[in-house]
């Protein structure tokens, strides 16, 4: 039962290698306009396609990374997972895993007054929400798109009818 994925978009360099999919993981090398391309391809050669979506990307103040992927207040975030669904993904996969220093984080956020002082950014203004509200708004919309994925992706209709 266990699948393997291969941080590509090098589909035939997995499917040589044996792997049994591909995903991205870097969000901002590998956006949204990406998916497509790389999805037809994987189906082609009957592997899985799991393109990685994220809330956007700064690392500048934790590693000097010049490259930046603005958050846009949520708008990012919807793009990419707009474009994983439209591109036809078995699965998707999230950049996120408290990367709080590359700015990647989906986890809860508070202003620096309510976490110790600590100087990372809220997500005030996410989705036009402020205060308490917007602290939870990435999870939030995590489970919005993860409904709209399930309810709609082939793969995991085609499962719920088996």
């Amino acid at each position: 039962g266990v699948k393997l994925y291969a941080q590509t978009a090098l589909v035939g360099d997995a499917a040589s290698a044996g792997f049994d999919g591909v995903y991205t993981y870097d969000i901002v090398t590998y956006g949204g306009d990406k998916f497509s391309r790389l999805c037809a391809e994987a189906h082609a050669r009957h592997l899985i396609c799991a393109p990685s979506v994220g809330p956007g990307y700064d690392a500048r103040r934790g590693s000097g990374d010049p490259r930046l992927k603005p958050r846009r207040n949520g708008a990012t975030y919807d793009a990419m997972w707009r474009a994983a669904i439209a591109s036809g993904a078995d699965r998707v996969t999230i950049t996120s895993f408290n990367e709080w220093h590359e700015g990647t984080q989906i986890e809860p956020a508070a202003p620096a007054a309510r976490r110790g002082g600590y100087r990372y950014l809220s997500y005030d203004g996410a989705w036009g929400l402020h205060g308490v509200l917007a602290e939870d708004a990435y999870l939030t919309r995590t489970r919005y798109w993860s409904d709209v994925f399930r309810s709609t992706s082939p793969v995991q209709l085609k499962s719920k009818a088996s």
